[in-house]
């Protein structure tokens, strides 16, 4: 036994205190002691202080939420080595989470077909919907090399300091709107090495409709509102076996005919005459007569980016609707939602200049990130204990 030989330390919000280990005795009668060894380790954190740093983590740099531990508490307690530690740990425990709320879900449901209405009356102000948001958003990666020996040191400059050109990391985020009325954010869980099939966000969201729409006899209105990504439509496939009723963001579609204008049109007021022509048949869902202008009417400084722009609209021709119409009786035309979305689960904290990520650190925060806006941070960092 080590009683008053092992010196612990336990770093709380109110400081550093450091004593020795003792045994007690919890029945006079008998001899049974407890001992705190297995409780506390040789450096403990405390959770509340351990939820501060995750907190802010999402909201300034590991260096600079050690200084901040350090001004709260008066002293130098956490490195930001030891911040990322903790981000990482707990958003491992959120994954599991996620990863056995999910497999329930796919386990108890009588059929893993989510049934939904072919057609659905969107410009039908009574016709009740369940939108369903997905969007991506791309940070800018850590270098490709890492030296073992270094390894936790890389991963935090990565995090915060690297200023050379690196690749992207992509983290795509869903926001389904539940019986509410509200919208829940929906993110895939950290890979896992020790599970033979990694959990994609397709799974997450089809387990998700599956629990919280079970009771629904009828087929459920779902309508998509995304911009016009093959990858969001190949993960709607995968979720409901067809595709459902699809609007292809008003936003987007302005952006990429203003884009791909600039390279056709021979000069600026020219740009302006035909977007203005065009975006004024689109807002209409008159697509037929946009592309019967694009074919006829323009004269191209660039074919090529015309038949760029004439494919993206046939592409997208069942997907364009009559914006003006929806969005007189009240209804979504566009995604701006899930912009928000995930400029708030990614894009605030990990879009800075001179800052790079690898996929774990930058989808660790993301998973907290997405743990506070669902209302999970309390359960998910001070459990609460049974009898």
């Amino acid at each position: 036994m080590c009683n008053g030989t092992r010196k612990v330390c336990i770093k709380t919000l109110h400081g550093k205190f450091e004593f020795y280990l003792k045994k007690y005795q919890i029945n006079k009668k008998e001899a049974n002691y407890f001992q705190l060894s297995e409780q506390l380790g040789e450096r403990f954190v405390s959770p509340r202080l351990e939820e501060l740093c995750g907190y802010y983590a999402n909201r300034l740099s590991y260096e600079n939420v050690a200084g901040l531990v350090e001004r709260v508490t008066g002293e130098k307690l956490l490195s930001d080595q030891t911040i990322w530690r903790i981000v990482k740990g707990k958003a491992e425990s959120y994954s599991q989470q996620i990863r056995e709320t999910v497999e329930k879900s796919l386990e108890t449901s009588i059929s893993d077909q989510i049934q939904i209405k072919p057609k659905v009356e969107i410009y039908n102000a009574e016709e009740s919907e369940i939108l369903l948001f997905d969007d991506g958003i791309q940070v800018k990666g850590q270098k490709p090399k890492r030296n073992a020996s270094n390894e936790l040191t890389a991963d935090i400059l990565c995090l915060d300091n690297v200023k050379s050109k690196t690749s992207a990391v992509i983290t795509d985020v869903a926001m389904l709107q539940t019986p509410k009325g509200d919208f829940e954010y929906l993110i895939a869980p950290l890979d896992d090495s020790s599970v033979e099939e990694i959990m994609n966000l397709a799974t997450v969201v089809k387990a998700r409709i599956l629990d919280i729409y079970r009771k629904e006899s009828k087929p459920l209105n779902i309508v998509a509102i995304t911009d016009g990504a093959k990858v969001i439509r190949h993960r709607l496939l995968t979720i409901f076996g067809v595709l459902p009723v699809v609007i292809l963001d008003w936003y987007h579609l302005c952006k990429k005919v203003r884009n791909l204008m600039s390279m056709i049109a021979l000069n600026k007021q020219e740009k302006s005459n035909h977007v203005k022509f065009l975006l004024s048949k689109l807002w209409h869902g008159q697509t037929d007569i946009a592309l019967n202008y694009l074919k006829n009417q323009v004269v191209a400084r660039n074919h090529k980016v015309l038949l760029e722009l004439i494919g993206y609209l046939e592409k997208h021709h069942s997907e364009i609707i009559n914006y003006e119409l929806r969005r007189k009786v009240g209804k979504s035309i566009g995604s701006g939602r899930v912009e928000k979305g995930v400029d708030m689960v990614v894009g605030h904290r990990q879009k800075k200049k001179g800052i790079s990520w690898s996929i774990n650190g930058s989808k660790a925060l993301s998973l907290l990130k997405v743990a506070e806006l669902n209302h999970d941070w309390t359960s998910l960092w001070v459990p609460v204990q049974s009898c």
